[in-house]
């Protein structure tokens, strides 16, 4: 779809450049896909449901099955994690990252493949040094693109942003989401980038798993006014959801 129009559905503070005019104005909490669907529809395009794609040519999976061959991988033999996060807060820590990965290679014949951006390379790298196993590798050099091929062929993505968990849904590839409501700086999460309004939506449960919770570790729960909602992420926890989805 092409189009001479920029519409958006945050707030002009938010987007330098952006003039009231070119706001849709959503007045109550609703999922980021419907508000999406909202700015569609008021360029009159109709909707046809709420589930995303991404078309992969064929050109583009031939080269990815040489980079497998390549690295020792074969489809649907590797577990993809994304390492990495758009900002340091929705960074899941880097050490239970590598615990992770022992329970894979310990458990498992599955390899690890950490994905990412260029900017995660050095956690990723960190993770492969620590591990120092012939079936770990870091992609955080690909493409957006590549990594979206290297999702699409993984056994399945255990992520803790939701840029490569919708990539991981929109390829119907088994996801493990992890969102914060308490990150790695002490931040709590905005309702509006949970679960609820950020998360799957008319999504198959076979497909994924949410696991809610802080980033850092809480020390005395007792102390805390919530502590269903700011209990700490564990690596057993997401080993746990892992194993599910893969029976």
């Amino acid at each position: 779809m092409r189009t001479n129009d920029i519409l958006a559905h945050q707030n002009t503070n938010i987007l330098p450049g952006i003039s009231e005019n070119q706001i849709v104005k959503i007045d109550k909490p609703i999922h980021g896909i419907y508000r999406r669907i909202a700015i569609i529809e008021n360029l009159h395009i109709p909707r046809d449901g709420t589930h995303m794609e991404i078309f992969l040519e064929e050109h583009e999976k031939d080269k990815n099955e040489l980079f497998l061959s390549t690295h020792g991988l074969k489809k649907k033999k590797y577990i993809y994690l994304n390492a990495g996060g758009s900002v340091p807060y929705k960074q899941w820590d880097i050490h239970k990252f590598i615990l992770l990965c022992i329970y894979i290679i310990e458990k498992t014949h599955l390899s690890i493949v950490l994905g990412g951006g260029p900017e995660d390379r050095f956690r990723a790298n960190d993770i492969c040094k620590k591990l120092d196993s012939e079936r770990v590798i870091s992609t955080t050099h690909c493409s957006l693109k590549e990594n979206c091929i290297l999702i699409s062929n993984s056994k399945l993505l255990v992520s803790s942003d939701s840029g490569p968990m919708h990539i991981g849904y929109a390829l119907k590839v088994p996801t493990i989401a992890l969102f914060w409501s308490e990150n790695s700086q002490g931040q709590k999460r905005n309702i509006l980038n949970g679960h609820e309004f950020c998360g799957p939506l008319d999504i198959d449960k076979s497909l994924y798993r949410i696991i809610a919770g802080s980033f850092i570790e809480n020390k005395d729960l007792k102390e805390l006014s919530s502590p269903d909602v700011l209990k700490t992420i564990t690596v057993e926890e997401v080993w746990n959801k892992i194993i599910e989805l893969l029976q």
